[in-house]
C-alpha cells in the first residue's frame, strides 16, 4: 500500500510539474495535501532518477527552491551525471526541515489566532478550522496554550486559560496538604509498629495512600516500609551486604545514604552490628567470610596484646615463637605499634621492649643470649640505647680499625667479629671490636679479610680471569659479593689459602704444571650462559632512564602518552608508576592486553604487587573482583565496556593499552581503533608499543579523534646490545676476527687442492676458490 501511493504521488508531482513549468517547493505541497514525509521520499526519488531538477539554495526559503522537469525525460535523464543526482536529492532534503518548520509557525499562529476569542476548542474542532497540519505536540510546543481537563485547549492569558491555571495551583495545594497530613499519620503509625504494609497503612489512613506520603521511607520486600533508621531497614541493608562482596566506605555511603544515622557512624568509623569494616577501609557484615574473618582476628590480637603485654613487663628481649603462625603476624605488628624494635642475634628474631630497665638486667639478659661479657653501663635505660652504647656501626668500626667499611662484614663472617641487626642496620659489638683492636694478629686479618677483584685474584695465583671462574664454579674459591659498579669479588685469604692446593687443583684439569697461563689454548668456544649470580640486580633505588621520566612527567600532567621503545628497555615500569599515582589518588585505572595469557600473567603480577582485593581481571573465560579498583581485562572486552556500560567508567581516570601497535593487525586491529574512538573523554591514555615507524602518524590520529593532546616517546637504545657472531660446522662460535681467519684458512686449503688436481670446477672441495 505504501508502495503504491508512493508511485501516485509521483504522477501527480510530474502532472503538476509540468504543467507550472517551474513550481516552488511551498506549491508543490499545498496542491498535493500530502504529509510532508511522503513529500520528501517522492521527491527524493525523482530526482535521484533524474526526472526532475532542482534549483535553489539548500535550507533556503521554500519558495525559492524551484523544481522542474528534465528535458526529454527520458533519454536526458539518464545522461544526467550522478553527482547532479546526488545534488539535486540534498536540496530538496535539506529544505525540507525548512518547509516544515515554516507551516508550524503557521499552524502555531492561527491557532492562537482561533483560541484568542476566549473559547476553548478542542483538537478536533480545531483540526476543522485550519488548513494547515496540527503541532503533534500541542500544547508542549506552544507554552502560551493549555489544555482544560475536558481536553479543550485555551489561551493562558484568557478567563478561560486563567481559570484553568487557577484550579491546578489550588489541586497541587490540596494535594501538598494532603502529602503532610498522611505522613504525619504514617509516621505516627511506625512508632507503634516498626513495619508496615502499604495495604495496612491504607487501611488505617481510611483512603489512598499517596506516594509521596512515604517517600522518606525504605520500601522493604512484600510492599512493606520502614523508617531508614530503624532496626529492620538496618538489617535489610545488611541482608544485600550478606549477598555481594564488601564494599568500600565511599560507595556504602552511596548506596545507603538515606540511613542517615548508620552512614554517620560508618563515616566515624563507628560498626553497628551486623556491619564490619575492615582494615582496609571496607564494609561488610559478619555473615561474609571476610567480616567473620575480621571478627576472629580482632579476637586473636585482643589474645596477642595481653600476651605482649605480660612479655614486655618480664623481660627486656622477647621472641614470638610462642605464639602460632597465625598470631604471629599480628603479634609483630602489635609489637612494632606497641614501641617495640626488631632486632636479629645471628638466627633468633628478638624484640626491644620500649621500657626501661636496670643496665645489669639487660647486660645479663644479654649475655645469656650471645654469650658475651658485656659491662654495666650508666643507670636505668630503655634495650635500645644500651645496643647503641655497647656497639659501633661498619663505618666507626672501619674508622677505628683503619679499614674499608664495606670490608667490615667479612670479619664478621670469618668469626672474628659478632653482632646484630637492628632496624635493618647491621651494628658490631663493642667488646669485639675492642678485642680486635688490641690483638697483635691484627693486620693480618684484616688482610684476609679485604675483598680483591678476579684480576687481583689471578696475579696472585698466576693463573687466567677464566680459571678464576672456573675455580669459583667448581667450589675451590667462594665469592664475597659484588662491588659498587657490579664486579664479582673474591677474599684475599681464600685466594691466598689456595695456593697451595692448586697445583693439584690444574693437574686435575689435565694442564702440564709448567704450562704458562698466558699462552693461548685454542679451545671451542661455546655459546655464553648467563651466570645466576649476575642476572640478581643489586639493591637499591631504581634509577628510571630519560625517556621513562620524560612520559611519567607527561602522564602526570594529564596528557595521553605513547611510547616506542625495543622489547626490555623498561615499557611496563611506566605503566606500574602510572598505577602507583592512581591508586594513591583513589581513582581507577584498566590495563589491556593482546591475549588471555597476557591478561592472567599481568593479573598474577600485579595482584603480587598491590593486593588482591586491589586487582581483578576480566577475560573471556573468568571475571574476578569486577569492582577492583585495577583490573586487567583483553581490549576486546574494554571495548564492549565503552558501548554496553559507560557508566562504570566515570572513576576510571586512565586506560593502558599494551602492544598498542595492534593497530596494524588486520583481523583485530578495529578493536583497539574503536576503544581508542569510543573511550569515556575524561579517560587518559598510555600506549604502549614496539618501535613503529609512523607513530607520530598515530598520535596524530589520536588527538584528532579524542579532542586532546597525545605526548610520543621514543627510545631506540637497546637494553641488550645485540652482538654478530658466526657458526662454523663443527659448532664453534666465533667473533669477527676469528671468523675472517677460518674464512682465509679454508680459501687457502680450497686453493691448495684445486691444484693438487689440476684444478678446474670439479677440482676442489671449496669450489673454484674465487
Amino acid at each position: 500500500m505504501a508502495n503504491a501511493r508512493t508511485e501516485e504521488l509521483k504522477k501527480e508531482l510530474l502532472d503538476y510539474i509540468s504543467a507550472g513549468g517551474q513550481v516552488s517547493l511551498l506549491d508543490l505541497w499545498s496542491r498535493t495535501g500530502s504529509g510532508l514525509d511522503e513529500l520528501s521520499g517522492a521527491l527524493q526519488s525523482l530526482a535521484t532518477r533524474g526526472e526532475v531538477t532542482v534549483a535553489g539554495p539548500q535550507g533556503g526559503p521554500p519558495e525559492q527552491v524551484l523544481l522542474s522537469l528534465s528535458n526529454g525525460a527520458g533519454e536526458a535523464a539518464a545522461r544526467l551525471a550522478g553527482r547532479e543526482k546526488r545534488l539535486a536529492a540534498g536540496i530538496i532534503a535539506s529544505n525540507m526541515p525548512v518547509l516544515k518548520g515554516k507551516l508550524l509557525a503557521q499552524a502555531q499562529e492561527m491557532i492562537r489566532e482561533l483560541l484568542s476569542d476566549g473559547v476553548p476548542r478542542t483538537r478536533e474542532q480545531l483540526a476543522e478550522i485550519l488548513t494547515v497540519e496540527l503541532p503533534l505536540k500541542l500544547p508542549g510546543s506552544m507554552p502560551d496554550v493549555v489544555m482544560r481537563p475536558d481536553h479543550a485547549f485555551t489561551l493562558r492569558d484568557t478567563p478561560a486559560g486563567r481559570a484553568e491555571l487557577a484550579r491546578r495551583t489550588e489541586e497541587v495545594r490540596a494535594r501538598s496538604e494532603r502529602v503532610q497530613k498522611q505522613r504525619r499519620q504514617v509516621d505516627e503509625l511506625l512508632e507503634e509498629r516498626e513495619v508496615l504494609t502499604g495495604e495496612e497503612i491504607s487501611q488505617a489512613l481510611g483512603e489512598e495512600l499517596l506516594p509521596e506520603a512515604v517517600a522518606h521511607l525504605i520500601c522493604l520486600p512484600g510492599d512493606s516500609y520502614a523508617h531508614p533508621d530503624s532496626d529492620a531497614a538496618w538489617d535489610e541493608a545488611a541482608r544485600y551486604l550478606s549477598r555481594s562482596e564488601p564494599i568500600s566506605r565511599k560507595e556504602f555511603v552511596r548506596m545507603f545514604k538515606r540511613y542517615k544515622k548508620l552512614v554517620a557512624h560508618i563515616k566515624k568509623g563507628r560498626e553497628e552490628p551486623p556491619f564490619v569494616i575492615l582494615p582496609d577501609g571496607r564494609v561488610t557484615v559478619d555473615t561474609q567470610p571476610e567480616g567473620a574473618e575480621e571478627l576472629r582476628r580482632r579476637e586473636i590480637l585482643a589474645y596477642v596484646h595481653y600476651t605482649l603485654k605480660q612479655k614486655m613487663g618480664g623481660r627486656s628481649f622477647f621472641t614470638l615463637e610462642d605464639f602460632a603462625p597465625r598470631e604471629r603476624k599480628l603479634a609483630r605488628q602489635e609489637a612494632l605499634q606497641a614501641g617495640c624494635v626488631e632486632l636479629k642475634l645471628g638466627r633468633r628474631e628478638l624484640f626491644c621492649a620500649p621500657i626501661k630497665a636496670d643496665s645489669g638486667k639487660i647486660a645479663r639478659e644479654l649475655n645469656e643470649l650471645t654469650g658475651l661479657d658485656l659491662a654495666v653501663r650508666g643507670g636505668p635505660t630503655v634495650p635500645v640505647a644500651y645496643l647503641i652504647d655497647n656497639s659501633y656501626t661498619a663505618r666507626e668500626v672501619g674508622r677505628l680499625l683503619g679499614m674499608h667499611p664495606g670490608d667490615v662484614g667479612g670479619l664478621r663472617e670469618l668469626g672474628h667479629l659478632q653482632g646484630f641487626q637492628m632496624e635493618g642496620v647491621v651494628r658490631y659489638w663493642r667488646v669485639c671490636v675492642d678485642a680486635l683492636h688490641r690483638s697483635p694478629n691484627m693486620e693480618r686479618l684484616l688482610r684476609r679479610a679485604e675483598k680483591i677483584k678476579t684480576g687481583d685474584a689471578a696475579r696472585i695465583l698466576n693463573i687466567t680471569q677464566d680459571q678464576i671462574k672456573r675455580l669459583t664454579r667448581e667450589g675451590h674459591l667462594r665469592g664475597a659479593g659484588r662491588s659498587e659498579r657490579g664486579t664479582y669479588l673474591l677474599r684475599r685469604g681464600d685466594v691466598e689459602d689456595l695456593l697451595a692446593r692448586l697445583p693439584d687443583i690444574r693437574a686435575g684439569w689435565g694442564e702440564t704444571p709448567g704450562q704458562s697461563p698466558d699462552r693461548p689454548v685454542r679451545r671451542k668456544k661455546r655459546r655464553p650462559r648467563r651466570n645466576k649470580t649476575e642476572a640478581v640486580r643489586a639493591p637499591g633505588p631504581i634509577i628510571l632512564d630519560e625517556y621513562q621520566q620524560k612520559s611519567i612527567a607527561a602522564l602526570l600532567d594529564g596528557h595521553s602518552v605513547l611510547v616506542a621503545a625495543p622489547t626490555g628497555t623498561g615499557k611496563t615500569l611506566i605503566a606500574e608508576r602510572l598505577v602507583d599515582n592512581i591508586l594513591e589518588q583513589g581513582r581507577e585505572v584498566v590495563y589491556t592486553s593482546p591475549i588471555k595469557a597476557l591478561s592472567n600473567q599481568k593479573y598474577r603480577d600485579f595482584a603480587r604487587q598491590y593486593g588482591h582485593y586491589q586487582v581483578g581481571l576480566i577475560t573471556g573465560d573468568v571475571s574476578i573482583n569486577e569492582r577492583a579498583r585495577l583490573l586487567v581485562m583483553t581490549t576486546e572486552i574494554f571495548r564492549n565496556w565503552c558501548f554496553a556500560n559507560p557508566e562504570w567508567m566515570d572513576n576510571i581516570s586512565h586506560v593502558i593499552f599494551d602492544e598498542v601497535h595492534y593497530l596494524d593487525d588486520v583481523e583485530r586491529g578495529t578493536a583497539w581503533e574503536e576503544s581508542i574512538i569510543f573511550a569515556p573523554p575524561h579517560m587518559r591514555i598510555l600506549g604502549l608499543s614496539a618501535t613503529v615507524p609512523n607513530i607520530h602518524e598515530i598520535a596524530r590520529w589520536m588527538e584528532e579523534v579524542r579532542g586532546s593532546k597525545v605526548m610520543v616517546v621514543e627510545e631506540y637504545r637497546r637494553a641488550v646490545p645485540l652482538e654478530i657472531n658466526w657458526l662454523t660446522p663443527d659448532n664453534e662460535v666465533l667473533d669477527e676476527d676469528e671468523a675472517l681467519d677460518e674464512i682465509e684458512a679454508l680459501r687457502q686449503v680450497g686453493s691448495r687442492t684445486r691444484y693438487s688436481y689440476g684444478g678446474g670446477r670439479e677440482g676442489g672441495k671449496y669450489g673454484s676458490g674465487e
